[in-house]
């Protein structure tokens, strides 16, 4: 129930956010959207140090202690991920409005993503906080919530974002874009008041409180398995900082305009890629179904049916995983034309064919990992990818032919790289290879 919800919510959220994103574009143009995209990764960066890696810890810390009825103990792990989460917060709200300028003008280096760098601290808060209580919900195996909350923040979003961004589009290019961050605040604060809403009536249920963890080691446990989260989020903030410093900057060296390289990395970032996300709304719910499935397993010995649940998430993410690069190597002028009215875009999208299998198999193995409290294994995997991926962009994207098209190998070599680590880990840890 929680996978179709889950996926229900996914399908939602896909299909409103690739529709904003399409009338975005043609209400504040390309350049408006790179401005936004250009401002957007200092976003996740935020949210990174606000959550401290602390949701997928507790889910699987939730999950364990739940499996072996050690209700103070879960207890305990939600309060101490909250107060953490808070404080962190809070720090990062007062970090992220310091360096707003600098970012904008020297990281950046166009003043006009300021203002959106300003708003984005605001959504950072709202989505560190609802990412506690949804970590808490889904080791409780509780993925409805969830999904609902997904759902009503990305309704909130898309109607905010396109009616802020054309309410201050007269203001300049800029304003726009700062409109469009406001409008992400807003619906990230609707996800939270509903999942505030439902941890409310959770706390109502009875549950029998047998034994209690010992404090000292739900503090050790969290860190332990967030401290790697949060650094391969933080690694991944800022690879897409990276990301749009050398980009646009490695486009300008190939012979384009700055206008253009700033237009083209609005593309790559804001139309061409959400496309590889799509199919995503079909895997992402069944690795979140995954692992708490693979926690519990593994918190009773149980290796039998943590193979059987790795074996099946892995050969329903390959079905997908095919089905999706059918699509993009065959019909990829039909779905620019359909997404965008732009078949220009259509070379990189038959890429895409290529990256879809490593992308979403190595993300399912990943939450497995992340369910056996392998933190660490897939964050070394997660680095040596990346490190990959930013030497092939910046040694690609300035070859005047291919552009746009050297970005995007060296993001597939990247997932490769990592779906290709990930196995060799996981066969050590299960005594099985994680492929069919």
């Amino acid at each position: 129930r929680g996978t179709l919800a889950l996926t229900a919510a996914g399908l939602f959220a896909r299909f409103t956010g690739s529709l904003y994103r399409i009338l975005l574009v043609r209400v504040i143009g390309d350049t408006g959207v790179g401005l936004f995209q250009m401002a957007f990764p200092f976003y996740a960066l935020g949210t990174t140090v606000a959550t401290l890696g602390l949701p997928g810890a507790l889910a699987r810390l939730v999950a364990e202690r739940a499996a072996r009825a050690d209700w103070p103990g879960v207890e305990r792990a939600l309060r101490l991920a909250s107060l953490l989460t808070v404080t962190a917060t809070a720090v990062t709200l007062v970090a992220s409005w310091w360096v707003a300028l600098p970012a904008a003008t020297r990281v950046l280096g166009d003043g006009r993503t300021y203002p959106t760098l300003i708003v984005v601290p605001v959504a950072v808060a709202c989505t560190a906080l609802s990412a506690v209580l949804k970590g808490y919900a889904h080791g409780l195996k509780e993925l409805i919530p969830g999904a609902a909350s997904q759902m009503v923040e990305q309704s909130v979003r898309v109607a905010s974002v396109l009616a802020l961004a054309a309410l201050f589009l007269p203001y300049g290019l800029a304003a726009a874009a700062a409109g469009a961050a406001a409008g992400l605040a807003l619906g990230e604060l609707a996800g939270l008041l509903y999942m505030l809403a439902w941890l409310r009536r959770e706390r109502q249920v009875a549950r029998p409180w047998i034994r209690a963890a010992r404090p000292d080691a739900t503090l050790r446990e969290l860190l332990r398995l967030g401290l790697p989260n949060m650094a391969t989020d933080l690694v991944g903030s800022l690879v897409a900082a990276a990301d749009a410093v050398i980009i646009p900057r490695r486009l300008a060296v190939a012979g384009l305009p700055w206008e253009e390289a700033v237009a083209q990395y609005g593309e790559l970032t804001g139309m061409v890629l959400p496309i590889l996300f799509l199919p995503m709304v079909l895997t992402y719910p069944l690795a979140t179904a995954l692992l708490p499935v693979i926690a519990e397993a593994e918190a009773r010995g149980d290796r039998r049916s943590l193979v059987r649940a790795m074996l099946l998430g892995t050969r329903l993410t390959l079905a997908i995983s095919l089905a999706a690069a059918a699509v993009f190597a065959t019909a990829p002028a039909f779905t620019a034309r359909l997404l965008y009215g732009d078949p220009s875009l259509a070379p990189l999208i038959s890429l895409l064919a290529v990256a879809a299998p490593f992308m979403y198999v190595q993300s399912m193995h990943n939450a497995v990992l992340v369910g056996l409290g392998l933190n660490a294994a897939s964050f070394r995997n997660y680095v040596a990818g990346v490190a990959l991926r930013l030497a092939l962009i910046y040694t690609l994207t300035a070859r005047p032919g291919l552009g746009l098209a050297g970005a995007l190998w060296g993001i597939i070599a990247g997932q490769a790289l990592m779906a290709f680590l990930h196995a060799l880990v996981l066969r050590r840890a299960t005594g099985r290879f994680p492929l069919p």
